[in-house]
């Protein structure tokens, strides 16, 4: 994507606006052409949504020097659509090892008594920020910027990750959702998760709880951004797709298997009011919900772990990012991963 943006017109980015900026991969996005300008600008007006991943809330506005700021601008650099906070799944059998009143805790992936049946996300970014957060509570320690590891503190988890490898620790590493579905299924009992793989076990009747850890979960937000090779009628539809995306519907869709939209109220008019009450006020659900694809996925009487939307964003330890030491961590990370 950076190195040949003309093979692409939109991009959903994840946490990488500071990368894609810099490389000029993307272009400023006029906000004349958004039909959610407003909203947009509201985000850098005080009190500042508490809500908002640093990188929307300092990345957003185009300056007059080409960099990008808080500061309200007529371009931006990104449509933020997305944001939720992801945590760690477990099975019910967790608890007879851990014990039934332990507080869950992401120290649970590192524990030796769960040796061989441990999950964890393949991503070295998401992988390498979920690791830390079990070193930490491992090793009674705390990093001083979890979110921007240093060298000595990348050392330290990919350390700790090849060592656990080689007693057998991890039953596997997973890419997308449905990875992670099926090596829940296939005998790891607590392993980072997303939202929708969590959906899909509870969909096919195996019982599995999202945890809310004591040391809070890793935010993330996703974006549409426009790339800069793209022209005429292309840009005209890439306006219309994001202007799509804001006016609603799609995000609404996304909350059908856990995702929150950005603005919560474009949404909310294409949920019913008791998918609205369980996915975003954290009520017990009224009936039987369906996921994204019009299928029960949420038994009646249910309630979501960690409670409602501004409950459950309350507690965001720390935002995906983009490390300084980027090229380093991936690189202790592929040894974990080869170890």
């Amino acid at each position: 994507m950076v190195t040949a943006p003309e093979t692409f017109d939109v991009y959903h980015q994840w946490h990488t606006v500071d990368l894609i900026w810099t490389s000029r991969a993307i272009q400023p996005i006029a906000l004349d052409r958004l039909t959610c300008a407003a909203a947009l600008r509201a985000i850098s007006r005080p009190p500042l949504d508490a809500l908002s991943p640093p990188t929307v809330t300092r990345k957003l506005f185009l300056q007059a020097d080409g960099e990008l700021d808080a500061a309200p601008s007529g371009h931006v650099s990104m449509l933020p659509v997305l944001r939720g906070v992801d945590c760690f799944a477990y099975q019910p059998a967790v608890r007879d090892l851990i014990g039934a009143d332990a507080r869950e805790s992401w120290g649970w992936l590192f524990d030796d008594r769960l040796r061989g049946h441990v999950g964890l996300l393949s991503d070295p970014v998401l992988g390498m920020i979920e690791a830390a957060l079990a070193t930490e509570a491992s090793q009674n320690i705390s990093f001083d910027d979890i979110g921007n590891l240093s060298i000595e503190d990348i050392d330290l988890v990919a350390d700790t990750l090849i060592q656990l490898k080689k007693l057998g620790h991890f039953r596997g590493v997973w890419s997308n959702y449905e990875e992670a579905a099926r090596l829940m299924q296939r005998g790891a009992l607590v392993q980072s998760m997303f939202t929708p793989g969590a959906t899909r076990l509870r969909r096919e009747k195996l019982p599995v709880t999202i945890a809310n850890p004591i040391e809070g979960g890793r935010g993330w937000h996703s974006d549409l951004c426009i790339s800069s090779a793209t022209h005429g009628k292309a840009l005209d539809a890439a306006y219309a797709y994001l202007n799509w995306w804001a006016e609603g519907w799609p995000s609404a869709c996304l909350s059908r298997q856990g995702y929150y939209a950005f603005f919560p109220e474009r949404a909310r008019s294409y949920l019913e009011q008791d998918e609205w009450d369980y996915w975003y006020d954290g009520l017990p659900a009224a009936r039987a919900l369906p996921d994204p694809f019009g299928e029960p996925a949420i038994p009646a009487g249910h309630v979501r772990e960690g409670g409602s939307y501004a409950t459950r964003m309350g507690r965001v330890r720390v935002w995906n990012t983009f490390m300084d030491e980027h090229t380093y961590l991936v690189r202790r990370w592929r040894e974990f991963l080869e170890a």
